[in-house]
């Protein structure tokens, strides 16, 4: 489901898009509805439940927005499926001319948003529910992103300074009572981009920036109580990203999209913590919001970003299979050792390079060499991701034969994976 604002000739309307698996095009084409607050409307956030029960939420300012402080509104129009666009309404009242950060899912289906007053100020407004009073939390600067993710009936929240490049990201967290102050993560920086916060099986997994000058992306796991020390995914592109759209879904993986230049750079961490990465240029200059992507268990998914053009600006979106991430294993005998790479679990149908390499002891040397899937004997360095079962399990196993005169030995690594459930 991808929604946008956009003006259509008549005032900036609120449109939405169904795409199944394999469209080419909007099913039953595109809905569109006003967006109450014409040229002020903006942040949307698409919000689907397990359920199809779509909603989109914007904010937009009214006119009561210039007599008060709360005058501007929280709207939203729905779908069940992609089936008929409700017409919008107004749900909650917001800061008047101000903007808003994020908009989630929490418990019950209840939708959370977190709010920002105008001017240069230090509060948030967090909704919890539309139907509640909104609480006011003081950051400990002039925020210019902010992330919702729930762990549980924790809600964590992640906040970056406006303009700041070599300050850490902070956090805050709510079980039950009132909001936690806010701490610091060690190590990060934001480097200018949005940070990331995305809730996995596992738990929630922020994305920032490394604490130097490389602009690495990193990601920490949250503990319970707060963040542990930063470790790089393994994204070392000499473009760091600049945005961050990290998203989990049931095979327990985290994904991400981001700008990289003039790259659109996907990243699969399948398990929550090491990137896999592919890139394609977008053949042009990136504009409006950062990109966005939805994936399924199976690997597959949609990446959609938005381009500048001498008309208007051009929203895309591509279909995806994400990358297949490969780990090692090895077996030593004698002081001979095997290294086997291979497929990390879960396997998207993609081809994923692998490979057997043997480290002799001294005075021996290495040999032949053999890789096996299964009982079957593979003869290119390819594991073939989509001619394999959906949510099986598999043995790589790699073999070297070491000699040292007329002596002889053959050392085997195994390594195990799953592929990916369907669809």
């Amino acid at each position: 489901y991808i929604g946008w604002i956009a003006d259509t000739g008549s005032g900036r309307k609120v449109s939405l898009c169904t795409l199944p698996r394999g469209a080419t095009s909007c099913a039953g084409g595109i809905q569109t509805v006003d967006s109450l607050g014409d040229s002020s409307a903006q942040d949307l956030r698409v919000l689907v439940t397990p359920g199809g029960q779509v909603t989109l939420v914007w904010f937009h300012d009214t006119v009561a927005s210039e007599n008060g402080p709360q005058g501007s509104e929280i709207a939203i129009a729905t779908s069940q499926s992609g089936g008929p666009l409700s017409a919008p309404h107004d749900v909650a009242t917001a800061p008047s001319f101000g903007s808003m950060f994020d908009a989630v899912l929490g418990s019950g289906g209840n939708i959370w948003t977190v709010t920002q007053p105008s001017g240069a100020t230090d509060k948030l407004q967090i909704r919890e529910g539309l139907s509640n009073p909104p609480v006011t939390i003081t950051a400990p600067y002039f925020v210019g992103n902010a992330r919702l993710r729930f762990s549980g009936s924790t809600a964590v929240l992640a906040i970056q300074k406006a303009g700041a490049i070599t300050l850490p990201v902070s956090y805050a967290s709510r079980t039950s009572g009132p909001w936690s102050a806010f701490h610091a993560v060690a190590h990060t920086w934001t480097s200018d981009s949005v940070l990331g916060l995305a809730s996995t099986p596992s738990g929630v997994r922020l994305l920032a920036s490394v604490a130097n000058a490389d602009y690495f992306p990193v990601v920490s796991r949250w503990t319970g109580s707060g963040f542990t020390q930063p470790a790089l995914t393994g994204d070392r592109n000499n473009c760091s990203p600049s945005s961050h759209d990290p998203v989990s879904d049931a095979s327990g993986r985290m994904a991400d999209v981001s700008r990289e230049c003039s790259d659109l750079a996907i990243a699969n961490l399948t398990d929550t913590l090491h990137a896999a990465v592919v890139r394609f240029n977008v053949h042009g200059t990136f504009a409006g919001g950062d990109p966005q992507l939805t994936t399924a268990p199976s690997g597959r998914g949609w990446a959609v970003w938005s381009i500048e053009s001498s008309v208007s600006d051009k929203l895309l979106v591509a279909p995806l299979v994400l990358p297949g991430r490969t780990v090692t294993a090895t077996k030593s005998a004698g002081g001979n050792r095997v290294t086997l790479t291979g497929p990390a679990s879960c396997l998207p149908p993609v081809d994923l390079g692998i490979g057997v390499k043997g480290s002799p002891a001294a005075h021996w040397s290495a040999g032949s060499k053999v890789l096996k899937l299964g009982a079957a004997t593979l003869h290119s360095p390819v594991v073939h991701g989509g001619s394999l079962k959906p949510a099986a399990s598999y043995t790589l196993t790699g073999s070297v034969t070491f000699s040292h005169g007329g002596s002889r030995q053959t050392v085997t690594a195994t390594l195990k994976f799953r592929t990916c459930p369907s669809p």
